[in-house]
């Protein structure tokens, strides 16, 4: 699938019960009740490891598990899916499947997604001297983040957070002095917004 070797794929169906004994404080009422509506299907499609591809393991990450959930609707609860990326204890990619497209996921100090395709569309290099740097370019791939100015992945994935951040305010406080019929308040407005642009514009 999406162009992973043949020698990583598996075969191994997750349970949804594993998951909510896994998290028993988090799964409760009507938080395992969304999870159950959500989620149709969970299972291990693919594993990244020395055994499976030619790679060195890297210093902390010894192997990669591909996992599929089939969604039973679009409209998902993200905190299901930090969840099952939280399964394992280590790196996995989330394939999450709705009816013929596809959304990827990964945790990389915060979860990470790539836009919905089809099939035919959606396609992994599997790229990297060891297994620590091919996951750091899986989540380049997903993500679109690519570092900038010196950073770290890590660090540039603050600095994207921040920017959708400023953009969100930015757009709400312009929506605001739209309406704003007092000439003052939205004199003030359009003063913020400015001082959000300019630290947008340092990013």
């Amino acid at each position: 699938m999406f162009g992973l070797p043949q020698s990583t794929e598996l075969r191994k169906v997750v349970h949804k019960k594993l998951i909510f004994a896994k998290f028993p404080g988090e799964l409760n009422g009507d938080r395992k009740k969304r999870f159950d509506n959500d989620i149709s299907r969970i299972g291990i499609v693919n594993e990244i490891s020395p055994s499976s591809v030619n790679i060195k393991e890297g210093e902390s990450i010894k192997s990669i598990f591909v996992v599929q959930i089939e969604l039973k609707t679009k409209n998902y609860d993200e905190r299901n899916v930090l969840l099952i990326s939280k399964l394992f204890g280590q790196q996995m990619l989330i394939i999450l499947k709705y009816e013929e497209e596809y959304q990827l996921a990964v945790y990389q100090t915060k979860l990470l997604y790539s836009d919905w395709k089809s099939n035919s569309e959606m396609e992994l290099h599997l790229n990297g001297l060891d297994l620590d740097s091919m996951w750091l370019n899986m989540v380049e791939q997903v993500s679109g983040i690519i570092p900038k100015n010196g950073n770290s992945l890590d660090e540039q994935i603050a600095v994207e957070v921040e920017k959708a951040k400023l953009m969100k305010q930015i757009d709400e406080m312009e929506t605001q002095a739209r309406k704003e019929t007092q000439s003052k308040k939205k004199f003030d407005m359009f003063q913020r917004m400015k001082e959000y642009q300019k630290l947008l514009e340092k990013l």
